[in-house]
């Protein structure tokens, strides 16, 4: 039977991001041993090449729910965000390097088109990084959400008020138009609103994953006791072996199931396997 192969989006994105990560590595690789004599070309390219790749690592979420035909809506809003932000991130680019090359990168056009491009850009990662939170988790671990979403709304708000030119300092705030200044008393927040995203992102997903195997052994294991199979798991004891009529029964209850369709080939030849191994 002819299969009808239809476009996934989202492994797509997968392929150019693996593609990607490989470029990366070897470009990066070739630079530090000196294979290779170090230009400004080759420093554009491969500066292009990671925000490309960081632009599809961002997106990878969004483009799996669109072809889960999930949240359609709120998915195309981020992917179309995301180009738009990939795109001024390459024009950036080429205009930095442009300006470096004619001896004009401290002109403020550039200045500003930087800021604006970097501004937008925090807002719609900060966005990208919530929405995807909220639709993950929902009403879970809601403490260490809150954690999370202060943190990095905390960053958001320091790194686009210095993108902006505003300094804030214990009793002052100040504004430059043409410089970034870094503020040395900011710079505990900083860490610890890093860590603290850091580890409550590594607490909820191993949660995650530990809820998640356990629903997948659940589901096992009355699959298992539906059709009548001894879980070795469920007791500590060892279990006494089934007897040649309960394997009969058993065989027979896993075989009526596969002629009916319930389960699969490999399910049924996995099943009849697991019952023989324990005679």
């Amino acid at each position: 039977m002819e299969q009808n192969k239809k476009f996934n989006l989202f492994k797509l994105l997968q392929n150019i991001a693996l593609i990607g990560i490989m470029l990366v590595i070897g470009l990066v690789v070739i630079f530090t041993t000196g294979a290779v004599e170090v230009n400004n070309v080759l420093i554009e390219f491969t500066i292009i090449v990671g925000l490309l790749l960081f632009g599809v690592l961002l997106v990878l979420p969004w483009a799996k729910y669109l072809e889960q035909k999930q949240y359609k809506i709120i998915s195309i809003v981020f992917l179309v965000a995301v180009a738009i932000c990939v795109i001024l991130w390459i024009i950036c680019t080429a205009i930095i390097f442009h300006a470096y090359r004619a001896q004009n990168v401290e002109n403020l056009s550039v200045i500003h088109l930087v800021r604006v491009t970097l501004i937008i850009s925090f807002q719609v990662i900060v966005a990208s990084f919530i929405g995807n939170f909220i639709i993950k988790y929902q009403a879970k671990y809601i403490p260490f959400q809150a954690i999370a979403y202060l943190s990095i709304l905390y960053l958001d708000f320091y790194l686009s008020a210095l993108l902006c030119g505003i300094v804030i300092q214990p009793g002052e705030i100040t504004y430059s138009a043409s410089t970034w200044q870094f503020v040395a008393a900011q710079w505990p927040f900083l860490m610890l609103a890093c860590i603290y995203l850091g580890v409550v992102y590594g607490i909820i997903t191993n949660s995650r994953k530990r809820r998640v195997r356990n629903a997948i052994l659940g589901k096992s294991r009355k699959l298992n006791k539906d059709i009548g199979l001894i879980d070795l798991e469920d007791d500590d004891d060892e279990p006494a072996k089934p007897t040649s009529s309960d394997v009969e029964t058993q065989l027979e209850k896993i075989k009526s199931m596969y002629d009916k369709g319930l389960i699969t080939k490999e399910e049924y030849d996995a099943k009849r396997q697991s019952i023989i191994d324990k005679m």
